[in-house]
C-alpha cells in the first residue's frame, strides 16, 4: 500500500541497508521513484514483489522481490532487504526466505531459486546457508566500493533439495474420476 512505499522510500536513505542490497551505486531513491517501480513490477510477471512483516503487530520490516523468472527452464532469483534497522537480525529474513521457497516451488513450480550475495554480507550468507542454499561458484571483484573490490557469491536451492530440508513430498493429486462424477 502507499504508507509501505513510503516506508521502502525512507529506507533508501540508509547507506548500510542500500550496500546490502544493493551491488551497484548506492542513493536514495523519492517517493515518487518507487510508487513507479512498484506500478512497473504490478503490470508485468518479470517481477514479484512480498511484503516481509511482523506477525505480532503487521509491521512492515522488509520486502522481497522474485526476479529473473525464467518459466521455461523453471527457474528464478530473488532478492530480500530487512530495511528496519530494528529488526535486523532478529530471524525475519530467513523466515521470509522461507515462506518465499515455499511460494516459488510450490505456487509456481519453479525447479530452482537462485541468488547473489557480496562476500561482506557475511550475516546473509549464514543465513541463506540456514534456509538451504549451497554456494555455486563467485564472480570476483565484482562490486566497488570504497576503493575495494569485493565479490559475488552466487548462491541456489533446487527444489528436490528443499522438499528433503523441510520434509515437502512432491504434491501429487488424485486421478480424474472416469465415471463422470466429480
Amino acid at each position: 500500500n502507499e504508507d509501505d512505499i513510503r516506508t521502502i522510500a525512507e529506507w533508501s536513505t540508509d547507506l548500510m541497508y542500500q550496500r546490502l542490497l544493493r551491488r551497484g551505486m548506492v542513493y536514495p531513491g523519492s517517493i515518487e521513484e518507487h510508487q513507479g517501480w512498484f506500478a512497473d513490477m504490478l503490470k508485468g510477471e518479470e517481477m514479484i514483489p512480498f511484503s516481509a512483516r511482523r506477525i505480532e503487530d503487521d509491521r512492515l520490516v522488509g520486502m522481497l522481490v522474485i526476479k529473473d523468472i525464467f518459466w521455461q527452464a523453471r527457474h528464478c532469483s530473488f532478492f530480500i532487504g530487512i530495511g528496519d534497522p530494528e529488526a535486523r537480525g532478529r530471524g525475519y529474513g530467513p523466515d521470509a526466505v522461507r515462506v518465499l521457497l515455499k511460494y516459488a516451488f510450490l505456487e509456481m513450480n519453479l525447479n530452482r531459486v537462485g541468488l547473489e550475495v557480496l562476500n561482506y554480507n557475511e550475516q546473509a550468507i549464514r543465513a541463506y546457508k540456514k534456509v538451504g542454499f549451497r554456494h555455486e561458484g563467485i564472480l570476483r571483484a565484482y562490486a566497488f566500493r570504497d576503493g575495494v573490490y569485493y565479490d559475488m557469491h552466487i548462491m541456489g536451492i533446487l527444489r528436490g533439495e528443499w522438499e528433503q530440508l523441510y520434509d515437502q513430498p512432491s504434491i501429487t493429486y488424485p486421478p480424474p474420476t472416469t465415471s463422470g462424477e466429480g
